[in-house]
């Protein structure tokens, strides 16, 4: 038996400018450059404003598809939480370094039950650029915090 605790979600950071479009615009789309494989439906994303050093929401994942970022905006732009220009910005550059991207696909979630915390959360651990895994244990301090 193994003593790792299995993953229940993620922990995402997202800019302050991008709050409004997914939890008070309907969008129901996150797109990311990741290698987070073991996110599926069911799964919980928590958004991070890391700017504001605050948990602020969160969506359950109803669906993950790995897409060309061409496909992926065609799919489901409509949907999606960043604007063509802004979308196209992030599929080109790195925010983080401003370099290239070296993966070729984004991962894209599809999402339902978002929700904006009503008093937003301090993390309960470091959040990097990249994300981090969520265990249930970590999810319910943040849900009872």
């Amino acid at each position: 038996m193994s003593s790792i605790e299995p993953k229940f979600g993620a922990i995402f950071p997202i800019s302050s400018e991008n709050v409004i479009p997914l939890f008070d615009q309907g969008r129901t789309v996150f797109a990311k450059y990741t290698k987070f494989k073991e996110l599926a439906k069911g799964s919980k994303i928590v958004f991070y404003v890391s700017k504001e050093k605050k948990l602020i929401g969160e969506g359950t994942v109803e669906k993950v598809e790995v897409l060309n970022p061409e496909i992926a905006w065609v799919r489901y732009g409509k949907q999606m939480f960043l604007n063509e220009t802004e979308y196209n910005r992030y599929v080109a550059k790195s925010p983080i370094n401003g370099g290239n991207r070296k993966m070729v696909q984004i991962t894209v979630f599809i999402l339902k039950n978002l929700k904006k915390y009503r008093d937003p959360a301090q993390p309960i651990c470091v959040v990097p650029p990249s994300g981090c895994y969520l265990v249930r244990e970590k999810y319910q301090r943040i849900r009872t915090a």
